[in-house]
């Protein structure tokens, strides 16, 4: 199974090269610019063909050119519902109804953003929502849309951020080179480490992703930040933990930093350490 990630990076990018050439993009194209296998970004555009998101062009100057619904799935999946097959994401959906919330087996009903075919009959699970619920079933339909059938429903409590996150995280300046922070994500696997200035102020985030990028491209004297990740969601440490689940939604990124009243870091809140939260709580049904 494609997981939604590599379909919405491929997407992204396809939208990203046709905006700049106006000419179909050729799968090729695509895989340099994401260091991907060409192979792999294939069988990615087959998916995408099949949702209805791209159109193919044959011919020597053919390629693929992305549809209006490609656009409408690329705005809308940065307000989407992760769906969990175990401790990976493997979708996204919106648009979450509970039918017959009281009856025996609820169901609940979701808009699927990718192909979903290949979680039939899986157990998922589904959030947080940005109501700081989490659904738990089996996949009774996977299609255009997700019919769960539920086996339990998780709150998460209104508690202050500083309950969740990890407390004085590794953090990185912008002029540092990035090889001295690759031991940190490759020895304790860390996936994104703060930026801040020489006030500890927040600044960004360095994320495992672009370092590897950067390595690829033998490029191990960069500076943090040269790759760093500026838009990074911000909260304080008394604010709920439900504004963090909703930022994470809404950003589509997976960390929230944390600050104090005159602006420091103090903290990080990751979707683990949300994760973590839910799986110590009580069941709703």
């Amino acid at each position: 199974m494609e997981t939604s990630e590599s379909i919405y990076q491929v997407l992204r990018t396809l939208i990203d090269l046709y905006e700049r050439k106006h000419v179909p993009i050729k799968s090729k194209d695509i895989a340099a610019t994401l260091q991907m296998h060409e192979g792999h970004v294939r069988n990615i555009m087959t998916v995408l063909k099949s949702m209805g998101l791209v159109i193919s062009r044959a011919g020597p100057y053919g390629g693929y050119i992305p549809t209006s619904r490609a656009y409408d799935f690329i705005n809308r999946r940065a307000f989407a519902i992760p769906v969990y097959l175990g401790p990976h994401i493997v979708a996204h959906a919106t648009d979450v109804d509970i039918v017959g919330l009281l009856s025996e087996k609820p169901i609940a009903i979701l808009r699927a953003l990718n192909n979903v075919e290949e979680l039939l009959d899986k157990e998922v699970r589904v959030g947080p929502l940005p109501s700081g619920i989490v659904i738990r079933g089996r996949v009774s339909r996977a299609d255009v849309e997700i019919a769960v059938e539920v086996d339990n429903i998780v709150s998460i409590p209104h508690i202050p951020v500083s309950d969740v996150m990890t407390r004085s995280p590794i953090t990185a300046k912008r002029d540092d080179p990035i090889r001295d922070y690759i031991r940190y994500f490759v020895e304790q696997r860390i996936r994104g480490i703060p930026v801040v200035d020489d006030e500890g102020r927040p600044l960004g985030i360095l994320t495992a992703s672009r370092v590897l990028d950067a390595l690829a491209q033998k490029s191990e004297a960069a500076k943090v930040g040269e790759l760093m990740t500026g838009d990074v969601p911000i909260v304080e440490e008394d604010d709920d933990v439900h504004d963090v689940i909703r930022e994470m939604i809404t950003s589509n990124l997976g960390r929230v930093l944390v600050i104090d009243p005159e602006g420091r870091l103090t903290g990080i809140v990751t979707r683990t350490d949300i994760l973590r939260r839910i799986a110590s709580l009580d069941l709703i049904i």
